[in-house]
């Protein structure tokens, strides 16, 4: 089953963050394929987070579609114009790809050892606009079930709070909402609660993300970056404390995982991680969520 399908009739979708950057050949990317299809609805491929060199996702979905392995593939408009992501867009479709996720991207800084340029001809929310025109269109380049999603902040709303831009992204044709890492699952239902009362579960499904920890210092990592990660200390303790630090980070995983399954309006979680991509289907397996 692919992932617009069960996005559409299971309860709870998971996915898997596959690391392109970690699959430079054809071999090393289809191993991570075969460790992550028993567990997951569909893998998902990123489209050059870093400037790290990478696979790219199309020739990832390219090589993983005939092993029956469903991608979810990403698309930045950070570095190609609207002809390129649009030649890419109806490339994607032909080799069997029916889901994408639009992402604007984040700059790139100059270095002197990267020199490269941003380009953001085109803003993500036109883009998903250009999809749905291609879904309704007569051409026959996309299926009308063909899925956009995209991707928006978690908060803890306050109670006049309108998500404007998700809104935006309703309108532009967006299908799921994807949001980024969060283990604080007061905020969770804090913001889905929200997103009920303002009935937007009736017109797109939401995706959270989580990733099993593989040690208390990665952890301490994620949570001090840039991107300020809300993973509370209790978690860091048990991490700290735990005498298998993995074990103990795919256990809190799992923990999450059920918790996540049961609060209204998530309709899946997307899983990745920083250490061992064996520890994403042994997290699945202890949440007992496991797709066998």
């Amino acid at each position: 089953m692919k992932f617009k399908d069960s996005l559409k009739h299971r309860d709870f979708v998971i996915t898997a963050q596959m690391n392109l950057v970690e699959a430079p050949d054809a071999e090393s990317l289809i191993t991570q394929g075969q460790v992550l299809q028993p567990a997951v609805d569909a893998v998902q491929l990123t489209d050059n987070s870093s400037t790290k060199l990478q696979m790219s996702s199309l020739a990832a979905a390219a090589l993983l579609i005939p092993l029956g392995i469903d991608p979810v593939v990403h698309m930045t408009s950070r570095d190609r114009n609207r002809i390129a992501l649009g030649r890419d867009l109806v490339g994607a479709a032909a080799i069997g790809v029916s889901s994408v996720l639009i992402r604007r991207g984040r700059n790139t800084l100059k270095k002197k050892t990267v020199d490269v340029q941003n380009v953001f001809d085109i803003p993500a929310l036109k883009f998903m606009k250009y999809i749905q025109s291609l879904k309704q269109s007569n051409d026959d380049l996309l299926a009308p079930d063909f899925l956009i999603g995209a991707q928006s902040s978690l908060l803890n709303p306050g109670p006049d709070w309108t998500p404007k831009n998700l809104v935006r992204k309703c309108d532009a044709g967006a299908n799921f909402i994807q949001y980024p890492i969060c283990f604080d699952m007061d905020t969770v239902r804090s913001h889905m609660a929200r997103m009920i009362e303002l009935k937007l579960t009736h017109r797109i499904k939401f995706m959270m993300t989580l990733s099993t920890l593989p040690s208390a210092s990665e952890a301490c990592r994620l949570r001090d970056s840039g991107n300020r990660l809300p993973i509370p200390q209790s978690i860091i303790a048990r991490m700290e404390q735990a005498s298998d630090p993995e074990d103990e980070g795919i256990e809190i995983c799992a923990e999450l995982l059920r918790e996540l399954a049961s609060i209204p309006g998530v309709s899946g979680v997307n899983l990745m991680t920083t250490g061992r991509l064996a520890s994403i289907p042994a997290a699945i397996e202890a949440s007992g969520l496991s797709r066998t």
